[in-house]
């Protein structure tokens, strides 16, 4: 009976902290559905507007896997930055190997002229610019871009390894799969995934800048890399959007708002199946220009 007590004590303690449900403009839902009826049948949509670490003031299909493309790699720069924290401004040990072998999973997909540009941009570089590359692609090529986030994973073991050590890190993030390198096949050993509340913890730990078994410096360093400049009112925008345009053909928008009131995360994932290659080009642009309307709609109807 006592040891009870006490779990209902802590579990009411828990519910009393809980930062409550943000509050949104109650047109919202209508104009969410207008929005994705437009872009017409065979396109999946899951989206999630919340404080950190609060329940959402709006979600589409929380808890439904979705591919990420690239947006995943803001789990990886955390990850990346905690295991490195006293060493973000020296070389990543082992991925300098990786990137000289060209038959690793990390690079053997890709042909060798883009072997050697990655090796030309990549080499010997600092874990901080490492992490830089990977989401922002600032000073580097696609491909490039691509293997940055390649090396993160394989020296974590590879994809498998590297999904595991997200889970680990809280159970919020265990809607977090790996099971690619950036730019492999798809199908072979399936997607990389996120449910909109998995990335939404992600993003919602940063924005609260704390996240578990992470160094503060580290948290401050990721939250830099992702800083993407300021909205109109001069609240800060941290971001990492993803897009594809081969089967499904995908389109990300993901992030938060700071500012005086507080943090607003927000998380678009948009897939469509069953498009012809010939139109997957204008398909994503389409998804493109969905995504950021949506994820501009999210924002603007938080307070």
């Amino acid at each position: 009976m006592r040891r009870l007590a006490t779990v209902l004590l802590l579990l009411f303690a828990g519910a009393c902290s809980a930062p409550p449900p943000l509050p949104v403009d109650p047109a919202l839902t209508g104009d969410v559905e207008e929005a994705l009826r437009e872009l017409g049948p065979g396109v999946r949509a899951g989206l999630w507007l919340s404080r950190p670490g609060a329940a959402p003031g709006y979600a589409l299909a929380p808890e439904a896997p979705m591919p990420t493309a690239s947006s995943i790699k803001a789990a990886f720069l955390v990850e990346l930055f905690a295991a490195r924290a006293g060493a973000l401004d020296a070389p990543l040990p082992g991925a300098d190997a990786v990137l000289a072998d060209d038959r690793h999973p990390a690079i053997a997909h890709l042909p060798a002229a883009q072997q050697e540009t990655a090796r030309a941009a990549l080499t010997g570089v600092t874990v901080r610019r490492l992490g830089e590359a990977m989401i922002t692609g600032k000073g580097v090529d696609n491909v490039t871009y691509n293997v940055a986030a390649n090396l993160v994973i394989a020296c974590f073991g590879g994809p498998r390894t590297l999904q595991e050590r997200l889970h680990a890190r809280d159970p919020s993030w265990r809607g977090l799969f790996v099971r690619r390198y950036m730019l492999a096949d798809r199908t072979v050993h399936g997607d990389n995934e996120a449910t909109p509340a998995s990335l939404a913890a992600v993003h919602g730990m940063l924005a609260g800048g704390a996240l578990p078994g992470v160094e503060p410096s580290a948290v401050a360093a990721a939250r830099a890399v992702l800083a993407a400049g300021a909205d109109p009112a001069g609240r800060a925008l941290f971001q990492k959007g993803g897009d594809l345009d081969s089967e499904p053909v995908t389109r990300v928008d993901a992030g938060f708002r700071q500012g005086p009131d507080g943090a607003v995360v927000y998380v678009v994932m948009l897939a469509q199946g069953g498009v012809p290659e010939p139109q997957r080009r204008v398909a994503g642009q389409q998804l493109g220009r969905a995504a950021r309307a949506i994820a501009q709609r999210l924002l603007a109807a938080a307070p």
